[in-house]
């Protein structure tokens, strides 16, 4: 599936001929997309989280450990970028569904994420355990593993934790940390890094960030996302998107 340029997702919002086109309920999202996908500053922010994690790593290692260590990471948005799937539904007016994601992961087309991969091989090199806890479903195993390989990511099977039947990922943190301190946690969304931020409200999972804030290029590793999160979800569902904007600060 080929990156989408500027010029045919604008062609998403205008046909050729100049006759009105139908609108397309994913066009707020376009600009999102086309930043991931052709940005110099997307990628100079990933390379950022990245270099920030191997500074804190290099430094946690000087010190004396009892127990081996390990670094949490995501995956989607975090070692692989799935703009590319997103974009094709934008392209084919599709809104976004649990299955339409399913046929994305089974192409095994994501590609890594800028900086992941020199991360996770660095980590790999100091004898840091690498584990992936991401909300694809268990039924994604097989096709996760075969995209992370082809990627060249190392991955472990046992270290690739996917969903079962609950959502939160801390009962699968807390299964690492029985064998493992972890040292580091890298995610695109908050609930990589902490149980608290699980179905709050835009107020509540600010104010957490402010109340966490010394954690954030510390221990936790903040990779951007523009395309979808639970941010979206902590929105009020009674208000249009413009109706949310704020003019004002």
């Amino acid at each position: 599936m080929k990156v989408l340029t500027g010029l045919l997702l604008l062609t998403l919002l205008s046909a050729c001929s100049g006759q009105p086109t139908k609108t397309n309920p994913r066009e707020y999202q376009i600009g999102a997309y086309l930043w991931q996908q052709t940005s110099g500053e997307y990628r100079a922010l990933t390379y950022q989280a990245y270099n920030i994690a191997k500074e804190k790593i290099e430094r946690e290692l000087e010190n004396k450990h009892n127990r081996k260590r390990a670094v949490v990471f995501d995956i989607d948005e975090t070692v692989l970028d799935n703009s590319f799937g997103g974009a094709n539904e934008i392209k084919e007016g599709l809104l976004w569904k649990e299955s339409h994601f399913a046929d994305w992961v089974k192409l095994k087309k994501a590609v890594a994420i800028p900086g992941a991969l020199d991360f996770i091989k660095f980590l790999v090199d100091r004898q840091v355990e690498v584990f992936y806890i991401s909300n694809r479903r268990v039924d994604m195993f097989d096709d996760t593993m075969t995209n992370l390989v082809a990627q060249g990511f190392p991955v472990k099977k046992q270290n690739l934790m996917l969903m079962g039947t609950e959502h939160t990922k801390e009962p699968r943190r807390q299964e690492v940390l029985k064998k493992y301190d972890i040292v580091m946690l890298v995610g695109d969304n908050l609930t990589d890094f902490h149980q608290a931020f699980e179905k709050k409200s835009v107020a509540e999972r600010n104010a957490l960030v402010d109340q966490m804030r010394s954690e954030f290029g510390q221990r936790f590793i903040m990779l951007p996302n523009p395309l979808y999160g639970d941010w979206e979800r902590a929105l009020p569902a009674d208000k249009t998107r413009i109706e949310l904007l704020k003019d004002e600060p």
